[in-house]
C-alpha cells in the first residue's frame, strides 16, 4: 500500500501545499510515487529508466524544501531533457548506453523548483511519431484502454500523468507532442510561445524554432505554477519573449470575458469525427454559458502546402541531428539500431537542397502571418487537436508497405526524386493524409509559435477522453490560463480517473 494513500488525489501544487505545511514529508511523497510506478509502469510502460537515485538525492540537497515544487515527483521526457550521466535514449536503441555529459537549462529549472526527477518517460524513437511504439521498447499504452495510444511523441507523460503515478511531467511539442497526448490521456497541454523555454546550452533552438518544451499536468494550475518556474531566456537564445513573473498565476483568478471563434474543419484531406466536432461544440457552449462572445470562424490555408514545408524542415534537422549524434557516440548508426521510418526521415533530410529548405521557411512563414491575420480579431480559437479519440496500438505505426516502399527509395538512391518539384510535391502530398490523420492541424500553433492548450474536457460514449485545442495570440498564454480555469471550474474533470485495477 502507498505511504500516502490520499495521494492520487491531489495536484501538484497540492502535493506541494502538504509538504510546506508540514501535513505531510517529502519522502512519503516520493515513496508513494515510486510505489505507483512500480506498480503501473508494468502495465502502461510509460517510462524508459528509472531515476529514483537522482530524486534522492535532489531532496537531500533541499533540506529546507526550497521551491514551488519542493518534493513533489515528477518525470522527465527522454528527449530534450540532459541529466549528467544519465542517458538520454530517446527512443532508440542508438544511444541507450550514451551518458549525458551535463545537465541543461530545462533540466536545472524543473531541480530549481523543487521538482523530484524520478525517471525518463517514453517517446517514439527521436520523437518522430505521434504514438509512443518505438521498436527499442514496449509500446506505451493508454490508462483509460490499454489497448489504444497515448499519441506522442510525450506519450509516456501522458500515460503517467493519466494512471497519477505522477501529478506532472515534462514534455515537449515539435508538431502537437505535447497537446495531442493531453487530448488522447485527458490531461492539461500546454505549448507555449516559441522562445519562452531555452534549449540552452545545446542548442538555439529545435526544428528551425518549431519545438517547444513544457509539461502535462492535471490541473490547470499545476500548468500556470510549473511554467511560471519555467519561462525565461539564456544569453545568446534566438528568440526573446519577455515573461512578467507571476503573471501566470495571477491570471487564474482575471476572470475575463472574451471574444472566441471555434472552428470543426480541418485543411488536410481526412476525416473528422462526429466526436471531435461534438468536443468542440461542447467547449463552445461552454464558453457562450460563462458569458463570452464566441462564433464560428473560417480559418483559411493550404493544408498540403503546409505538411511539405513541414516535412521538409524536420527531415533537415533530423539530418543535422545524426551528424551531432555520430560525434556524441562516436560512430554512425547502424541499420539494425535505428528503425526504417527515421532512417528515411534521415535520407530525404540529406537528398533536399539548401534552396528546398529555404523555400520551406519561407513558406512556413507565409502561412504563419495568413492565419494569425484571419485570427487576430479573436482572443482565442478553438478547434480539433485529434480527429477521433486514441486509436488503437499499431494503427499509428507505419504500414509495412510504407516500410518496403522506404527500404526500396533508400536502397536504389532515388532521393533526387525529391528534388523535381512536381515529383516532390505529389509524392509529399500523399504522405500527408496518411500521416497527419490523427492530428491534421496540431502542427500549425507551431508553425505561428503561438501557445495553445488541449484541455480534457470532453468524453466519448466508450469513456475515452477527446481533448479540445486553444489558441491565442503570439505571447498570449496568460488568456489561455485565464480562459482554461473558467472552463474547468464550470466543467471539472479532477476527479474523473481510469480504471486500472
Amino acid at each position: 500500500m502507498p505511504i500516502f494513500k490520499e495521494y492520487t488525489n491531489f495536484d501538484a501544487v497540492g502535493i506541494a501545499e502538504l509538504i510546506k505545511s508540514k501535513k505531510i514529508q517529502a519522502i512519503d511523497a516520493l515513496d508513494t510515487a515510486i510505489d505507483l510506478i512500480e506498480q503501473l509502469d508494468p502495465k502502461l510502460n510509460f517510462m524508459h529508466q528509472k531515476t529514483y537515485h537522482y530524486a534522492m538525492e535532489s531532496l537531500n540537497r533541499n533540506k529546507d524544501l526550497n521551491g514551488t515544487f519542493a518534493g513533489v515527483p515528477m518525470l522527465m521526457k527522454d528527449m530534450d531533457s540532459a541529466l549528467y550521466s544519465v542517458p538520454m535514449m530517446q527512443g532508440s536503441n542508438y544511444l541507450k548506453d550514451i551518458p549525458m555529459k551535463f545537465n541543461n537549462s530545462l533540466s536545472k529549472k524543473f531541480t530549481n523548483s523543487g521538482s523530484l526527477i524520478c525517471g525518463k518517460s517514453a517517446t517514439p524513437e527521436f520523437g518522430l511519431m505521434i504514438t509512443t511504439e518505438p521498436k527499442a521498447f514496449k509500446p506505451t499504452r493508454n490508462p483509460w484502454d490499454t489497448e489504444r495510444s497515448t499519441g506522442g511523441s510525450s506519450g509516456g507523460a501522458g500515460s503517467a500523468v493519466a494512471s497519477r503515478a505522477v501529478p506532472i511531467a515534462h514534455a515537449s511539442d515539435g508538431g502537437g507532442s505535447i497537446r495531442i497526448p493531453a487530448a488522447a490521456c485527458g490531461t492539461v497541454g500546454l505549448k507555449p510561445t516559441r522562445g519562452r523555454i531555452s534549449f540552452s546550452p545545446s542548442h538555439g533552438d529545435k526544428w528551425g524554432g518549431l519545438t517547444h518544451s513544457g509539461i502535462l499536468s492535471r490541473t490547470v494550475r499545476d500548468t500556470a505554477h510549473m511554467y511560471n518556474e519555467l519561462f525565461s531566456q539564456e544569453v545568446g537564445d534566438p528568440y526573446s519573449v519577455h515573461y512578467e513573473k507571476g503573471s501566470l498565476i495571477n491570471a487564474l483568478n482575471k476572470n475575463k470575458k472574451y471574444k472566441i471563434g471555434f472552428n470543426t474543419e480541418t485543411r488536410v484531406p481526412v476525416p473528422i469525427s462526429e466526436d471531435a466536432k461534438n468536443a468542440v461544440q461542447l467547449n463552445a457552449k461552454i464558453c457562450e454559458d460563462l458569458g463570452h462572445d464566441v462564433e464560428e470562424v473560417n480559418i483559411e490555408y493550404d493544408g498540403l502546402l503546409l505538411s511539405r514545408a513541414f516535412v521538409i524542415i524536420i527531415t533537415s534537422h533530423v539530418s543535422q541531428m545524426f551528424n551531432e549524434l555520430k560525434d556524441l557516440v562516436g560512430r554512425k548508426y547502424k541499420k539494425n539500431e535505428v528503425e526504417n521510418a527515421t532512417r528515411m526521415f534521415d535520407y530525404l533530410g540529406r537528398s533536399f537542397r539548401a534552396s528546398d529548405y529555404t523555400w520551406a521557411r519561407y513558406t512556413i512563414q507565409k502561412i504563419s502571418r495568413e492565419v494569425m491575420q484571419q485570427t487576430n480579431d479573436y482572443d482565442v480559437v478553438m478547434m480539433p487537436i485529434i480527429s477521433q479519440s486514441a486509436p488503437l496500438l499499431g494503427e499509428l505505426r507505419p504500414k509495412k508497405s510504407a516500410e518496403l516502399i522506404n527500404d526500396i527509395v533508400m536502397t536504389l538512391r532515388l532521393g533526387s526524386l525529391f528534388r523535381n518539384h512536381t515529383i516532390r510535391d505529389k509524392l509529399l502530398n500523399k504522405l500527408a493524409p496518411d500521416s497527419l490523420w490523427f492530428a491534421p492541424d496540431a502542427l500549425l500553433q507551431n508553425v505561428t509559435g503561438q501557445p495553445s492548450i488541449s484541455l480534457p474536457t470532453f468524453f466519448t460514449d466508450k469513456g475515452m477522453p477527446l481533448g479540445v485545442q486553444f489558441a491565442a495570440r503570439y505571447a498570449d498564454e496568460e488568456t489561455l490560463i485565464d480562459l482554461s480555469a473558467q472552463i474547468e471550474q464550470a466543467n471539472p474533470w479532477i476527479d474523473r480517473r481510469p480504471n486500472l485495477s
